[in-house]
């Protein structure tokens, strides 16, 4: 039994130490008493509604006299205050203390600078230290909500959100003597009421508690399978708060990441950017009645085969008509799920781990695509181990059967015939880009990336530049070179001229801007796809196999006749010496037309790869803006597109945070202001995930808001189609922000509006080391060039 607690200043405010020592003596007082006698109670006056601060701390003081005279309080420690000027001093003195003391309250007065970085970090390296220093002790501290006070400067109210952690207490200081006094009365009253006096609150404070069944079993699982190449998203809820705990202790000391976002949704955007930018699995977390919160990006999950598991919490079936359950006799959230095509268990009951988990695993291992395990509160934290061993059957995936009966002619294609070849990539494994860039310079084949995949294939690899890339081939968004290769004027070459390959590819309808009707009369198709159900109904040449297998082959066999090879390669010297921007293109207005600001904006891009081996990742947003970015700024590597899958506005800026938290080079996202209204403010969560970048010192995010008030891809549309001004329907109202630089865990964070092009301050954001930039670029509409249409492009600005 713990007999003397501890309370710990570290301050050198005098005033602070008198109102603490009130605190104390007063409860001492009362303990005293009560041990010895009953305490006779001090009665609060309640006959005013309006009371000073003196009488509502004579209030407090009447309330812990009743408490402490009650009967059925625990025994009472007795209460010794420690004073230290310092965390040093504190740390020297707590290590040369002995007896039975458990120092378990602290209140810190912490000195923050007017400007710049807040003092919080040092704060909690401190707290940590003294924590550490304390659990070494024989009576470790029993810790409660209100164990850690934490006084700040007045004048950091403005910017209080920095510090709120958890359950720190923060109070400001310039509270008055007695309103003070009466808080810290309350506040240790509290700790001791939780950690000692009330039996029922107390029992929540234990020594370690280990994780929990679910958990253990999950995490094996993961790194049986995934070894640490996985990351865990969750969106906390009184549910699964247990789990979470327990999925991040499990993590501790590993390189698996623990990430939170602004709303599920941002989780299921997050995990699709772990997966396609970086091949990391996957743990979602969500609470209860929130599994239609992750809009069509669960189907984009389960598009791009990305494995992982969702863990929703549940109410039991018997619940009649459960606070925020999916199951009753009017909802049947489970048979929503299976209607999107994905597998699913439930596990009602802690002795149905075992089961259920090893079901799902075993559909996991069979489907590469999300797995939803729900469970009610009582499976989420139970830590039985009742069930038996979890040994999940290894399933292989269903595969297609190789039909490679068209490769002898593919080969024949690529080595003899005199037609211009074009390859649209999709997303590519290192090994399979690198034999794409030789193949295609050994067989004058030209490249295209497209909007879904931006940067599978680029201008510039390893600071070489890759001659044979064309640009973007996509429904929207093609370049001019790519429209020049296909096209003699306004019409496709003839299909016995030219050959478009699609690998990785469905020759979706996003993949070109050619009707299917076009596609079936006048373009001639070799798709690569590992899967039959995926090959086009107009493809003349279908090889059902990886793409790494038929690249391996293709390169063997590769024998291009030299004739061949020099026709080809005339074409790409000619294409070469096209530019892609117009002279309408360079023509400045304020506001800037998205064709000025791009191009320009490429143009500087591309000075920075040839003279600073500027690298980035790109991250791209549903809009106009978008489009512009994939069309006119050259990659240096695979970008993550909201184009992808169901083309959702928001999900690209959605997935930002993680990205910034996670990505091994710069990031440079361009975002619309249609798509910017769909999703929660993310920014102030930019600087703490880029701080939480181990190379985050050393990169930066800049974020580019291109706001010209109207949904402009939807005013585009109706331009060229009715000439109509779409009015209220694509209007969008202005978002204001203010343009202070601020720093935040020892990150920068500046925005700058920009009506007219600058150059400087886009090149020192793009070369800045631990800086956050947000530009709000101010555009003009237009419909006009950039691959919007086949229409847009054969105006007679672009002929």
């Amino acid at each position: 039994m713990v007999e003397t607690v501890g309370v710990c200043l570290i301050s050198s405010d005098t005033a602070l130490l008198e109102d603490l020592s009130f605190a104390v003596e007063q409860i001492g007082a009362f303990c005293e008493r009560a041990s010895r006698e009953q305490v006779p109670m001090v009665e609060p006056d309640r006959t005013h509604v309006n009371v000073d601060d003196s009488a509502v701390l004579q209030s407090v003081i009447a309330n812990v006299s009743e408490y402490l005279s009650a009967g059925g309080v625990a025994p009472r420690p007795e209460l010794c205050l420690l004073h230290y000027p310092s965390t040093a001093a504190a740390m020297n003195g707590l290590s040369a203390l002995s007896g039975r003391l458990s120092v378990e309250f602290f209140v810190v007065d912490a000195t923050v600078p007017a400007q710049g970085e807040s003092g919080l970090s040092n704060v909690e390296a401190g707290l940590a230290a003294l924590m550490s220093e304390c659990i070494k002790r024989e009576h470790p501290p029993r810790l409660s909500p209100a164990s850690v006070v934490v006084y700040l400067p007045a004048q950091a109210h403005q910017e209080l959100h920095r510090y709120t952690q958890g359950n720190l207490q923060l109070r400001l200081h310039g509270t008055g003597q007695h309103a003070r006094r009466a808080d810290l009365l309350r506040l240790l009253m509290d700790h001791l009421e939780h950690a000692h006096f009330n039996r029922f609150l107390a029992r929540a404070i234990q020594g370690a508690i280990p994780p929990g069944r679910v958990a253990v079993e999950i995490n094996r699982y993961m790194r049986q399978h995934w070894g640490e190449q996985w990351d865990v998203h969750y969106y906390t809820g009184s549910m699964v708060a247990s789990l979470i705990d327990s999925m991040q202790s499990l993590q501790i000391g590993t390189a698996v990441r623990c990430f939170s976002a602004c709303n599920e949704h941002a989780l299921a955007a997050s995990a699709q950017a772990g997966w396609q930018m970086f091949r990391r699995a996957y743990v979602i977390v969500v609470t209860s009645g929130m599994i239609d919160e992750f809009r069509g990006t669960l189907a984009n999950l389960a598009r791009a085969g990305a494995p992982g598991l969702i863990v929703c919490a549940d109410s039991p079936q018997s619940t009649w008509f459960a606070f925020q359950g999916t199951l009753d006799i009017d909802n049947d959230g489970h048979g929503v799920i299976a209607a999107r095509g994905l597998p699913s268990v439930f596990i009602s009951k802690p002795d149905e781990i075992a089961a259920q988990l090893e079901l799902a695993f075993s559909l996991l291992n069979q489907h590469a695509k999300p797995v939803f395990v729900f469970a009610t509160q009582a499976v989420l934290e139970s830590r039985t181990e009742s069930g038996g061993p979890i040994s999940p059957q290894w399933v292989p995936s269903p595969t297609d059967d190789a039909d490679d009966s068209g490769l002898d002619a593919v080969i024949r294609l690529i080595n003899n015939e005199p037609v211009h070849i074009l390859w649209q990539c999709g997303a590519l494994s290192d090994e399979e880009r690198e034999l794409v860039y030789t193949i295609a310079r050994r067989a004058g084949i030209a490249l295209a990336d497209s909007l879904v995949h931006p940067g599978s294939v680029a201008p510039c690899h390893r600071g070489e530049r890759i001659r044979n890339y064309l640009g973007t081939l996509a429904m929207y968004g093609f370049s001019r070179r790519i429209h020049a290769f296909l096209h003699k004027g306004d019409e496709l070459n003839p299909p016995d001229e030219q050959c478009v390959f699609f690998l990785k590819s469905k020759v979706d309808q996003a993949a070109t801007p050619f009707s299917e009707g076009k596609i079936k009369r006048q373009l001639r198709v070799v798709q690569v796809n590992r899967q039959a159900r995926h090959i086009s109904p107009f493809t003349d040449i279908a090889l059902v196999m990886p793409v790494a297998d038929f690249l391996r082959q293709v390169m063997a066999r590769l024998n291009v006749a030299p004739e061949v090879l020099r026709h080809r390669q005339a074409k790409l010297d000619t294409l070469e010496r096209l530019p892609e921007a117009v002279p309408v293109d360079r023509i400045p207005t304020s506001p800037m037309t998205p064709n000025y600001f791009f191009q320009c904006l490429g143009e500087l891009v591309t000075a920075l790869i040839e003279q600073r081996d500027y690298r980035y990742l790109g991250v791209y947003d549903v809009g106009r803006g978008g489009i512009s970015a994939v069309r006119n700024v050259p990659r240096t590597g695979p970008g993550f597109s909201g184009w992808y899958g169901r083309a959702l506005m928001g999900d690209a800026l959605t997935a930002l945070p993680y990205l910034a938290a996670t990505s091994c080079q710069n990031v440079l996202a361009f975002v619309g202001d249609g798509a910017r209204a769909l999703v929660p403010n993310i920014e102030h969560r930019l600087p703490g995930c880029l701080a939480s970048n181990p190379l985050g010192s050393q990169l930066n995010v800049t974020l580019f808001y291109l706001n010209n008030g109207v949904l402009s891809l939807i005013q585009a549309y109706l331009d060229k189609r009715y000439a109509l001004n779409g009015k209220e329907q694509v209007t969008l109202l202005p978002v204001l922000r203010d343009g202070r630089m601020t720093m935040v865990k020892g990150i920068s964070v500046e925005r700058l509006a920009l009506a007219m092009f600058d150059a400087v301050a886009i090149r020192q954001a793009l070369t800045a080391r631990g800086r956050i930039t947000i530009f709000e670029v101010a555009l003009a509409h237009n419909s006009d060039g950039d691959g919007l249409s086949l229409l847009s492009e054969s105006a007679w600005s672009r002929q």
